[in-house]
């Protein structure tokens, strides 16, 4: 049974320039190092932080948590397999609620152009 869907859709620049205005300080607040690390290894990092940053958003609406809500973003973590298949990895309360309620995740990713998109299906079990 669905328990919830997001979806959010972000502008790549917009991203990029948060990253220019705030730099490390905003990057260590919302990502985890396997996610900046990720992120760095492409010749367009915005584009995958944007992702990621959309992934987190999705799952906030998902939760209907909100931004500003009960989760830190870097309790949420995007990380590939290695089949380069993505999934969300959750810490903290993130994650003790969602096993507390039984949730599965379902993540997708894609990005194209001037925009990235994350979409997230929660389940329950």
């Amino acid at each position: 049974m669905i328990y919830g869907i997001g979806v959010d859709l972000q502008n790549i620049a917009q991203l990029e320039e948060a990253v220019k205005r705030q730099g490390e300080s905003f990057l260590r607040k919302v990502f985890t190092d396997r996610e900046r690390a990720y992120c760095s290894r492409h010749t367009s990092p915005a584009q995958h932080l944007a992702a990621r940053w959309a992934v987190k958003e999705a799952f906030l609406k998902a939760t209907g948590s909100g931004l500003g809500g009960q989760y830190l973003f870097k309790d949420l973590e995007v990380v590939n397999k290695p089949s380069g298949q993505p999934e969300l990895i959750l810490h903290g309360k993130a994650q003790e609620d969602c096993k507390r309620l039984g949730l599965h995740i379902y993540i997708s990713i894609s990005h194209s152009g001037e925009y990235a998109l994350g979409q997230v299906v929660l389940c329950k079990a």
